[in-house]
């Protein structure tokens, strides 16, 4: 039986898993109400006004109580209590907050500015890789790790600029489907990583897409 969105818990709302950090929350907040919106072209058809209006509002809900710590274990408490989620589920996230990304040392010398990796991409020599790769139909994460690393930029610096997961960056660069973010963020993820490294960004999506997906 297909479960009606009125019976999904927040994070199934959400889309996200039950780790989710703040920023990932936060994201899929923007998306979920993007994909919902009266505008959207995706949902246009398929819901009526009162229909839509209910689903922003759980998703604002859903929203509302995963950003809060406080509502957030409370949350997951009764989803616990209720056999809605392994019993694990706490443990696992405080487990998952408690491993930093990066090194202190590494993430403060980052935190300043982003003044480091724009002077990688004014003194670079990579305009021959760059332009190849956007001259192919199909991109592949490799061409972007490979350019990236051309340029001396880690995937900390791209992290910096762009927010966004470094699981999300390194799914991407690997082409690992299994943990590539739903293709509606990624079109966004893409657009982002393509801009940090001053590349075109419907070029990167297109190519990038295709390769995955076609």
């Amino acid at each position: 039986m297909i479960k009606k969105f009125n019976d999904f818990n927040y994070y199934e709302v959400l889309r996200i898993p039950y780790t989710a950090s703040p920023f990932e929350i936060r994201q899929a907040y923007k998306y979920m109400l993007a994909l919902y919106e009266e505008n959207s072209l995706a949902t246009y058809s398929l819901f009526g006004e009162d229909e839509r209006k209910q689903i922003l509002s759980k998703i604002e809900d859903a929203f509302l109580t995963l950003i809060d710590d406080e509502k957030r274990n409370a949350y997951d408490s009764d989803l616990v209590r209720s056999g809605q989620a392994p019993d694990t589920l706490l443990t696992a996230r405080e487990k998952k907050r408690a491993i930093p990304i990066f090194h202190t040392s590494k993430a403060r010398a980052h935190n300043s500015s982003l003044v480091p990796m724009k002077k990688k991409l004014q003194e670079g020599e990579a305009g021959d890789l760059a332009t190849t790769m956007l001259e192919r139909d199909q991109i592949c994460g490799k061409d972007l790790r490979n350019l990236r690393e051309s340029l001396g930029i880690e995937l900390e610096e791209i992290f910096q600029a762009t927010k966004i997961s470094p699981t999300a960056l390194s799914a991407i660069e690997k082409d690992d489907v299994v943990n590539l973010p739903p293709k509606i963020y990624l079109v966004s993820f893409l657009k982002s990583y393509a801009e940090a490294l001053q590349l075109d960004p419907e070029q990167v999506v297109h190519g990038y897409i295709k390769n995955i997906f076609l």
